[in-house]
């Protein structure tokens, strides 16, 4: 649960450690870009031996959440920033090469403020631009990698992200501070709302397609290969007065056209919560991702939906109105729905990276095979819906 959020165009500072479990979200609610400054202050850096080694750890008490790209090039996303980088890349320097890494990354970070040079940290691993005339030591390479990691949690092994240096005037001296700026090319521990079935939706089983409500436990679901599976839990929850949430756009059902993917898929308007994920060629995609307000919009005129979830003894591609859809990944979060009354038990950023890890297919969030499912749905557009109204 967040207890700081930050509206779109909206700055936070913190400058002392966060209670534990405390988070930070970016609501972007009427656009990408917020930002979140962190002073030396807002961190716990602890050392301890493991091996006859000193590591180090980094500390914010809790993770920033909802952390977004900009919503097309030139447009800036979130931006996190941490205020005099290298008295905190110095403070977690405990290898006993400190002395000469942090000599080594200084000059490089002053360098990197001025000619645009930035690390990238990818799916874990953080390395130079290509462009910059120097590299990592390993060392190196774990601090900015721990740094990312205390930063946004285990969302950022799965995630692109970049640090660029800024020069901001030291009134005590001639000598500039120099600021990390985190941002994102994918998304990073954004927050999802379950991946759920509106009530209405018809569900193919060994007794045709039945609406998702009159579904029991036990009924057998088909799987694209023709194996039966049956249903082994149903989660329900009741979502009303959308109008009223601080972000509406996350529970709002993704209106999939009859169709909009084949000849007759969907055989009719599919209603999906927004994270729930489509099976195409090998991967999932989100709903929220496929929007193009043509033929797959979001509902913005509904104020209330029942959602319906379907778990089998194990995750899978089971059919809704003829369209390949997910099934439910029980990652951490069941206690989200109205017939659970289980907490929700698990951190927001590793209920997400067990949904990336665990699930039957790969999930496809951006890049060129989402571009070429985009255009090839493009293509069979038949009908204008507006955005808003």
């Amino acid at each position: 649960m967040a207890s700081y959020s930050i509206a779109s165009y909206g700055t936070l500072t913190i400058s002392q450690p966060l209670s534990l479990g405390t988070n930070i979200e970016f609501l972007n609610d009427s656009g990408n870009h917020g930002v979140v400054i962190l002073t030396r202050a807002a961190f716990d850096v602890t050392s301890a031996a493991s091996g006859g080694t000193y590591t180090s750890s980094l500390g914010l008490g809790g993770s920033i959440l909802n952390f977004l790209p900009g919503v097309y090039p030139g447009i800036f996303g979130d931006q996190a920033t941490i205020q005099a980088f290298d008295s905190l890349f110095n403070a977690m320097d405990v290898a006993s090469t400190a002395s000469t890494d942090n000599a080594d990354f200084d000059g490089h970070e002053t360098y990197a403020a001025q000619s645009g040079d930035a690390i990238f940290i990818t799916n874990g691993t953080a390395h130079w631009s290509a462009n910059a005339p120097f590299t990592l030591t390993a060392n190196e390479a774990q601090i900015i990698e721990d740094v990312a990691i205390g930063l946004f949690g285990t969302a950022a092994e799965t995630a692109t992200l970049e640090l660029q240096f800024a020069m901001r005037t030291n009134p005590n001296s001639n000598h500039p501070f120099i600021d990390g700026v985190f941002s994102a090319y994918t998304p990073v521990n954004e927050t999802n709302t379950n991946p759920c079935f509106a009530a209405g939706t018809r569900i193919l089983t060994t007794r045709g397609e039945i609406p998702v409500e009159e579904l029991a436990v036990g009924d057998l679901l088909i799987m694209p290969d023709g194996e039966e599976q049956p249903i082994i839990w149903i989660g329900v929850r009741r979502v009303e007065n959308m109008r009223a949430f601080r972000r509406p756009e996350a529970v709002r059902p993704i209106i999939i056209q009859a169709g909009a993917l084949a000849d007759n898929v969907p055989a009719r308007d599919l209603a999906l919560s927004p994270d729930h994920a489509l099976f195409f060629g090998g991967v999932f995609v989100p709903a929220k991702a496929l929007v193009n307000w043509n033929n797959i919009y979001q509902d913005q005129r509904r104020d209330s939906v029942t959602y319906y979830h379907l778990e089998l003894p194990r995750h899978g591609v089971i059919f809704a109105e003829s369209a390949p859809t997910e099934s439910y990944l029980d990652t951490g979060g069941r206690g989200a729905f109205d017939n659970d009354d289980s907490p929700i038990i698990d951190h927001p950023a590793r209920m997400q990276h067990r949904r990336d890890t665990e699930a039957f297919a790969p999930f496809c969030y951006a890049g060129p095979q989402l571009d070429a499912i985009r255009a090839r749905i493009a293509a069979r557009q038949v009908g204008i819906r507006l955005a808003s109204g």
